[in-house]
């Protein structure tokens, strides 16, 4: 039996001050999560958590002598704070509206402050274990929450359409919530703004599964699929299949070629049904024409995005930077194509430095010993795509949000450097004298 990267991980104590950095992690964490959810609350609960956090964290550095761990979040961090600042400043000599500013650019703002807060308070209290359960825990909840309101309404109204939707978000709203529904071809797109989240709780799944084959671990994965399916969105639905390739291709290579010829009769057997059962909806949602509403809305977007990179293909425009098209009277800073959008921005330096830095800190999973860190790596390099193909995600506060749990469970599973050059140094003896490890 494989053994669990996460066994690893350090055991918190059962004292006051612990239980009170649970609470605050889980509070914190989880609001900012759901916070298109809580609406009318998020503020102020978002407001008191982060203070107390922050307190909390304060006195755990002034009790370490001012000392802050070394990690690779350091350099992330590093990396937002001079993109913010650079790009906060050129869009000023620019002159772009200043509340599109701040609105761009909000996303930055939980890097800077939300990543070291939640970061400390985990690492100063020994919440690592609590922080992947609680990964899994709010995926599930989501998941879950998608499938039963789906289920509710089906079985209250006898049908999935815009008329009762409305009405459901309508009442919703009443009660201070904005969990926005909306009618996507037959299928009932639950827009809460994190289901992606679940690409979390489903590579988590799919790596218990790996270790201890528990039908437990199917259950939860066939869930995960089932909510990204009831989302609506097609890039979501893409990246989900990116995730089932990453982590299945590993697996691949250990069958005999008569086991693979089997898989990929079974598959293709699976897909044509499928597609023969499902064909008017994967036509609709799957229509990438000029015909299809949300795909002209994006062929719409290109060719003034590009123009305006070519203006400033640099140093970009700044943050609340307008192309010739607007898609939003309210956000005409928010666009579908938002990897060009991002270029737009930032220009090919900050274009890069932001991409770079996500990517840098998706690639650490590699250092990760056992296969965990594959896992992290089907969450993250999906993630990338869809970020890039849905509208205001590149450098939204919701991607901000994932980046950061992300990251922040890459850094917990990371061996520390000095086990690192230890574990290093011992390979490099031993390739160095094969004669004395084949006689061992």
């Amino acid at each position: 039996m494989h053994t669990s990267v996460l066994a690893n991980l350090p055991t918190p104590s059962c004292g006051l001050k612990t239980r009170l950095a649970a609470l605050l992690m889980v509070s914190l964490c989880g609001s900012l999560v759901l916070y298109p959810l809580l609406h009318r609350w998020i503020a102020p609960f978002v407001g008191l958590s982060f203070g107390l956090a922050t307190l909390l964290v304060s006195v755990g550095v002034v009790q370490r002598n001012l000392r802050i761990p070394s990690s690779v979040l350091t350099n992330i961090w590093i990396a937002f704070m001079i993109i913010y600042d650079i790009w906060f400043i050129i869009a000023l000599i620019y002159g772009n509206t200043l509340r599109y500013i701040y609105q761009d650019s909000a996303g930055f703002l939980l890097y800077l402050g939300a990543l070291p807060v939640i970061y400390l308070l985990v690492q100063q209290n020994n919440l690592q274990r609590l922080f992947f359960s609680f990964v899994e825990r709010l995926s599930q909840l989501i998941g879950a929450a998608s499938v039963i309101l789906a289920v509710i309404i089906y079985g209250v109204m006898g049908e999935i359409s815009s008329e009762s939707i409305t009405l459901i978000n309508a009442y919703a709203f009443t009660m201070g919530l904005s969990w926005s529904i909306d009618h996507n071809h037959g299928l009932l797109g639950l827009y809460t703004n994190v289901a992606h989240f679940m690409l979390l709780g489903s590579a988590l799944a799919f790596y218990r599964f790996y270790l201890f084959g528990r039908r437990r671990d199917v259950f939860l994965i066939l869930l995960y699929l089932t909510a990204f399916l009831l989302d609506g969105r097609r890039a979501l639905v893409i990246a989900a299949f990116m995730q089932i390739v990453i982590v299945a291709l590993p697996r691949l290579k250990m069958l005999l070629f008569g086991q693979h010829m089997m898989l990929a009769l079974v598959m293709l057997v699976g897909l044509i049904v499928f597609i023969i059962s499902n064909k008017d909806w994967i036509q609709q949602r799957f229509n990438f024409y000029d015909v299809d509403a949300s795909s002209a809305e994006r062929y719409a977007q290109i060719p003034a995005l590009l123009d305006k990179i070519v203006d400033k293909p640099v140093f970009g425009g700044g943050f609340g930077s307008i192309a010739s098209y607007i898609r939003s009277f309210e956000r005409p800073f928010s666009y579908e194509v938002d990897f060009l959008a991002t270029f737009m921005k930032l220009g090919m330096v900050g274009g890069i430095l932001y991409f770079g830095t996500y990517l840098f800190g998706v690639a650490q999973a590699l250092r990760i010993r056992g296969p965990l860190g594959l896992y992290l790596i089907s969450a993250g390099l999906p993630f990338f795509f869809y970020m890039g193909t849905n509208g205001n995600q590149a450098m939204s506060t919701d991607s901000a949000i994932f980046h950061i749990f992300l990251f922040m469970m890459i850094a917990f599973t990371l061996p520390n450097r000095g086990r690192l050059a230890v574990w290093n140094n011992g390979l490099r003896s031993a390739s160095r004298e094969p004669q004395k490890v084949l006689s061992a």
